[in-house]
């Protein structure tokens, strides 16, 4: 009701101003004469305007000073109106709120690459920069965050002052931990590479022996695929490629339908690459994913899940990156903690360029809450830990997994499933995929789905005990619940912190972390040695004083 009423409101004031009558909020941003020297930029009261402004056909175009906050309508930046110059939205009082989306550079789809249009690489889009400690407002559902290929941004925080991306109800306080999907997200699309894009051998996506990562007679290569939400392009054949930076940042109450049948993720990095840095983020009370990947090689690391209405970390498409230090926690419905897939929508599981993520310090809690029920209702699925299916792979050092659930009662806390083709359970029984020095305490620990056709005997508990690949991993489940793997405070909280002595039932210890860890900085010069297992201990709780969502009762 409070967008409705809002949108109401600016259309009522676009009226007055049309008529010549008054009203409070001037819904064009400034345009200054440059024939005049307007370097002050004051109003009539001698203010400075500190709105972010950029130069377009020799106009320069300034959001609206609204007391503390900077008002940007849809004449500033849009879903159809992007920014197509560097911009830099500065530290002020208030909030920097947009009518609309925050479009950054142009997007050049498949049909104008094939004509010709150069396919912009890194750096050679416009920037956006965002100060620490700002707060960007989405006033529209269907409003979100665009950065196109070859375009950047910099958006980076302080522990002190994150930057905040957030919906209009947030910010006036009447959104709850239930408000998820109240505005679009983030999306970052890369030229990294996709599996949806045909690599030129008989394994890959298409037909012929012609790479789309090749350059071509007109382009630097033929790899242009359709993201969600409204149309944008990604995919190429720079898996390094630049595009920015988000650095203490918090997404709160993403994930709205853009349109029907397509929701957007809290963060979606589409085809980006491992010069990308993404440290330091979180997703909070997203309607979709929290963070998901399509294709690429960007890294993360130190990022946070928080009341995720479906996975909280998703990748598929030929993604090959790697997180070290990643907390998710289920406050009530949710689906998984991680879902890796290789393929979808009818696809062949089995096609190149493979996916797999690297993951090293997880600490995943899950809530027993079914779809459909529990204070926040999710109709993704129930509560889960990690899936690794359709062909994905994977390798998971030093992680915890468990639930915040009366006894950890859970719903399955590990899955491997072949059930759509043999390629993730055959990487795990060949070694490709592996698992070591984790620690799983759920009543139902391990699962796996298997299609009798594959003639695979294969369960996931025997193989984390003694794959060829494999060592030190503890299962707690059955009469040796419940464990100590996390500071819990009291039963039902929203603990995440790893404990500093994992026992079972009976206070065994029974997973040693100054023995038992792996050191990963051996398996990829990206990662550093753990000195604990999960995502975060009372030594290093590098999530407090920026995070939200982690210090209010559970409320399953």
């Amino acid at each position: 009701m409070k967008k409705l009423f809002a949108l109401t409101a600016l259309a009522s004031a676009m009226a007055l101003v049309g008529c010549g009558g008054g009203g409070d909020i001037n819904l064009k941003p400034t345009t200054i004469d440059n024939s005049v020297d307007n370097s002050q930029n004051n109003s009539g009261g001698g203010a400075t305007n500190s709105c972010a402004s950029y130069e377009e056909n020799g106009q320069t175009f300034q959001g609206e000073a609204q007391g503390s906050d900077c008002f940007y309508p849809a004449s500033f930046v849009s879903s159809t109106n992007p920014i197509l110059t560097d911009i830099t939205f500065g530290a002020i009082a208030g909030n920097h709120i947009f009518a609309d989306s925050l479009f950054i550079g142009d997007d050049v789809d498949a049909q104008e690459a094939a004509a010709g249009t150069p396919i912009p690489q890194e750096g050679e889009g416009p920037s956006v920069t965002i100060a620490a400690g700002s707060t960007m407002v989405f006033t529209r559902a269907e409003g979100y965050v665009r950065i196109a290929r070859g375009s950047q941004i910099f958006a980076e925080g302080t522990a002190g002052s994150p930057i905040i991306f957030t919906a209009d109800e947030d910010i006036d306080g009447s959104a709850t931990e239930s408000d998820r999907g109240l505005w679009g997200g983030i999306q970052i699309n890369g030229n990294g590479r996709t599996n949806k894009c045909h690599d030129g051998t008989n394994t890959g996506s298409g037909s012929g022996n012609v790479s789309d990562f090749d350059p071509t007679n007109n382009n630097v290569h033929n790899c242009n695929q359709t993201a969600e939400g409204r149309p944008a392009t990604y995919g190429g054949n720079n898996d390094a490629e630049n595009s920015g930076v988000l650095e203490y940042v918090v997404i709160k109450h993403a994930g709205f339908e853009v349109v029907d049948g397509n929701e957007l993720n809290a963060l979606t990095l589409n085809g980006v690459g491992s010069g990308t840095t993404i440290s330091h983020v979180q997703t909070y009370t997203s309607q979709d994913d929290g963070f998901e990947m399509f294709g690429g090689a960007v890294n993360l690391d130190h990022i946070v899940a928080v009341n995720v209405g479906d996975d909280s970390i998703d990748y598929s498409e030929g993604y090959n990156g790697k997180i070290q230090y990643a907390v998710v926690v289920h406050t009530s419905g949710a689906n998984r903690c991680i879902e890796g897939d290789n393929t979808g929508g009818n696809r062949d599981d089995g096609i190149t360029p493979t996916t797999k993520l690297i993951i090293s310090n997880l600490t995943c809690v899950t809530s027993f809450v079914s779809e459909g029920a529990g204070q926040n209702p999710s109709s993704k699925g129930s509560s889960e830990g990690p899936l690794f299916r359709e062909g994905a792979f994977f390798e998971m050092y030093n992680s915890v997994i468990t639930s915040n659930a009366p006894g950890m009662e859970s719903n399955e806390c590990l899955e491997l499933d072949d059930s759509e083709g043999p390629q993730t359970i055959a990487a795990a029984i060949d070694g490709t995929s592996i698992a070591s020095s984790n620690v799983i305490a759920c009543s139902e620990a391990t699962k796996e789905g298997v299609d009798a056709a594959n003639d695979q005997d294969f369960k996931t508990a025997e193989w984390l005990a003694n794959g060829s690949t494999n060592a030190k991993n503890v299962i707690i489940t059955g009469a040796d619940l419940p464990a100590q793997s996390l500071i819990t405070g009291v039963p039902g909280s929203r603990g995440y912190l790893t404990a500093s002595t994992i026992t079972d039932g009976s206070g065994v210890e029974v997973f040693n972390q100054a023995t038992d860890l792996t050191d990963v900085s051996a398996v990829d010069s990206y990662f550093e040695a753990p000195s604990y297992v999960g995502g975060a201990n009372a030594g290093d709780n590098w999530l407090s004083g920026w995070t939200v969502g982690l210090s209010a009762p559970l409320n399953p």
